[in-house]
C-alpha cells in the first residue's frame, strides 16, 4: 500500500506540471476564445504553484476504500523542475496508512529522475528524458472538439477572493486519458477498472475557473463519480462510488525563481542506497 500511494503522487507530480491550459476573449465571450486568451497568457509563464486535493470514496458489499491527498505544488517551465510536498491517505477495509510526502523533480545528466519522501525515506528514481515525460499534457488542448460544446456559466465565482468565469462542459474518457494516464483514472491500482476500452466512450464532466483580470486558470475540477458508477454498473459489479474528485488549483504565476533538489536530500538518497 505504501508503494501506491508513492506512485499515486509521483505520476500526479508528472501531470500536474504542464497542465499548462486554456483560453480568450473578446466581443462575444466563448469557450474557444476563452482557451485562446489563457493560453497566449500562459505561454509567457515561467512558473506555476498549485494546490492538488484528490478524493475517492468506493463502497463494496464487504469493505470500503478511501483515498485523500493534498499537496502544494510548484513548477518551473524552464527549466523544467518541480517541486510537491504534502500529505497522503489510503484507507481500506479499516485499515488506515497515511504519510507526509515530498518530492523533487529535476534533470540530472540528461534524464529526469525524481527524489521522493514517504515516511522520511528518500528514494530517487530516474524517469528518462524530458521529451518522454508527461510533462507534455495539455487538457483542453487533449479535448479537441469537446471544448466547443462546452458552456460559460451567466454568473461568476470567486476563487481565492477573485472574480472568475466559469466554463464547463463533457470531454471523452479518450481525451482525458491523453491527459491524466490510465492509472491516474484508476486512482494508481487502488480502485479497479472493469473495462479500460469503455473508459473511452465515456463523457466526463469538468468544471474550468479563469481568473477575469488576469486571463489565467484558476481551477479545475474533474467528476467522474457518476461515470464511475454507470462503469461499475455497466458490468455487474457491486462497487458504489460516492465520490471521485480531483480538484486542481493555480495559486500563483511567476512566483518560484529555481527549484533545486537540497544537498541533504542527495545525502540521504545515498546513505539509504
Amino acid at each position: 500500500m505504501k508503494k501506491s500511494v508513492k506512485k499515486a503522487v509521483c505520476i500526479l507530480m508528472l501531470y500536474i506540471f504542464t497542465i499548462n491550459l486554456i483560453t480568450g476573449c473578446n466581443k462575444k465571450l466563448t469557450p474557444e476564445k476563452l482557451m485562446s486568451e489563457v493560453t497566449e497568457n500562459l505561454a509567457k509563464v515561467n512558473s506555476v504553484s498549485n494546490s492538488l486535493n484528490m478524493d475517492i470514496e468506493l463502497e463494496d458489499v464487504l469493505d470500503s476504500t478511501k483515498i485523500t491527498m493534498d499537496m502544494e505544488m510548484e513548477n518551473t517551465a524552464s527549466p523544467m523542475a518541480g517541486h510537491a510536498s504534502g500529505e497522503a491517505e489510503v484507507e481500506m477495509s479499516g485499515t488506515k496508512v497515511g504519510s507526509d510526502i515530498e518530492i523533487y523533480q529535476v534533470t540530472e545528466d540528461n534524464e529526469f529522475v525524481t527524489y521522493s519522501s514517504m515516511y522520511g525515506q528518500w528514494v530517487k528514481e530516474n524517469s528518462g528524458k524530458e521529451e518522454e515525460s508527461t510533462f507534455n499534457g495539455n487538457l483542453l488542448q487533449k479535448a479537441g472538439n469537446s471544448i466547443r460544446s462546452f458552456r460559460i456559466a451567466k454568473e461568476t465565482v470567486t476563487v481565492d477572493e477573485k472574480e472568475c468565469y466559469e466554463m464547463y462542459g463533457d470531454i471523452s474518457g479518450k481525451e482525458l486519458l491523453q491527459f491524466m494516464g490510465t492509472d491516474m483514472m484508476g486512482a494508481f491500482g487502488l480502485v479497479e477498472i472493469p473495462d479500460e476500452n469503455a473508459i473511452m466512450k465515456l463523457q466526463i464532466p469538468i468544471t474550468i475557473d479563469i481568473y477575469i483580470d488576469e486571463m489565467l486558470p484558476a481551477r479545475i475540477m474533474i467528476d467522474m463519480t457518476d461515470v464511475m458508477n454507470d462503469l461499475y454498473d455497466q458490468n455487474d459489479k457491486s462497487t458504489n462510488v460516492n465520490n471521485f474528485m480531483i480538484k486542481l488549483g493555480y495559486t500563483g504565476f511567476n512566483k518560484v525563481d529555481k527549484i533545486e533538489v537540497p544537498q541533504a536530500v542527495k545525502s540521504a538518497v545515498e546513505a539509504a542506497s
